[in-house]
């Protein structure tokens, strides 16, 4: 399973903050899906936090608004749709919940929002990185765990990222 490979690369804290009890079922009925299981181990196994100072994975069990995942969801949604409306923006992809629509689960320092594709299964799903200034979007052929331990090995490059990405030493910081 990719949150194992991604343990070797990104050491979990030993103490995870706000990384349950997971009440998934609640959550899922929340946003109206099934979400991926290796999302779901990879927020049980590091809780919130900052990874390689650069990126957040949003939380459905954190405290703050800027990384709680419901929250994110409806805000990056609503920017991306007001986007579209008004400034004519294409993206390749719909928006959730259209089918293989674009859901928020991340975002970067420098505003770039990683989405999962929501095509077929949930397990299945792909991620897509949407630049935070364009309508440009990179999709990665993976899951959550998988991309990050890819793009944290240096085995995948994504455009959106600067070229400084990952940083030499890889930590995640817990908040």
């Amino acid at each position: 399973m990719a949150i194992e490979d991604l343990r070797t690369i990104l050491p979990p804290p030993a103490d995870p903050i706000e990384a349950g009890p997971a009440d998934w079922d609640e959550v899922e009925g929340e946003l109206g899906t099934p979400l991926p299981s290796d999302y779901k181990a990879y927020i049980e196994t590091y809780g919130s936090g900052h990874v390689a100072d650069f990126l957040w994975v949003f939380n459905p069990f954190a405290l703050r608004d800027n990384i709680k995942l419901q929250v994110q969801v409806q805000r990056q949604l609503g920017v991306l749709a007001e986007l579209i409306t008004n400034s004519g923006w294409k993206l390749p992809y719909p928006l959730f919940p259209g089918p293989g629509g674009l859901l928020p689960l991340g975002m970067t320092d420098n505003g770039d929002v990683i989405h999962w594709r929501t095509a077929g299964e949930a397990d299945d799903w792909t991620i897509v990185v949407n630049d935070s200034r364009s309508p440009d979007s990179v999709e990665h052929v993976a899951g959550l765990t998988a991309f990050l331990t890819e793009i944290l090995r240096r085995n995948e490059r994504c455009a959106m990222f600067p070229a400084s990405f990952p940083p030499a030493e890889i930590r995640f910081k817990p908040l």
